[in-house]
């Protein structure tokens, strides 16, 4: 597959490499980002953009702690919410009602309408709630919301 910028193939960063990477970089401070696209193409065969180096060691934080690969290992792309307001509300009314209500997917996805049609009511139409996104909203939250 061809990327947009001019001489480079589009690769997708696992993230054992964006870990090594944001390791290297903590060990070889003085390393430009340069550095670091010629380090990645020659350890992980990967040739990506700076752009892609940046956003990485932006998150650094996230990628060394101690369990984020083992919460994350089932995640094959990070993909972000496409309406990350409708999807907080949604949690933390499932939060507040779990105790109360016998929480199902199709209550959730229910809820996720209503929510959908006061956050977002020129989107409303054209955004469907199926069982392939309520599973990736499970996935997207916390553990605690995997049973329902």
């Amino acid at each position: 597959m061809t990327s947009h910028l001019k001489g480079v193939t589009k690769s997708t960063m696992t993230d054992e490499a964006r870990k090594a990477l944001c390791e290297y970089k903590r060990e070889n401070s003085s390393c430009t980002q340069k550095d670091l696209q010629l380090w990645l193409e020659n350890k992980f065969h990967l040739k990506v953009s700076q752009g892609t180096i940046s956003n990485t060691l932006k998150m650094s934080v996230d990628y060394l702690a101690a369990n984020y690969l083992e919460k994350r290992k089932d995640i094959k792309r990070h993909k972000p919410a496409k309406y990350p307001d409708m999807e907080k509300v949604l949690y933390e009314w499932f939060l507040q009602y779990q105790d109360r209500v016998n929480m199902t997917g199709e209550l959730i996805l229910e809820k996720a309408k209503e929510t959908m049609k006061i956050l977002y009511p020129q989107q409303d139409q054209e955004h469907t709630f199926s069982q392939g996104w309520l599973e990736k909203f499970k996935l997207r939250s916390t553990q605690g919301i995997k049973n329902a």
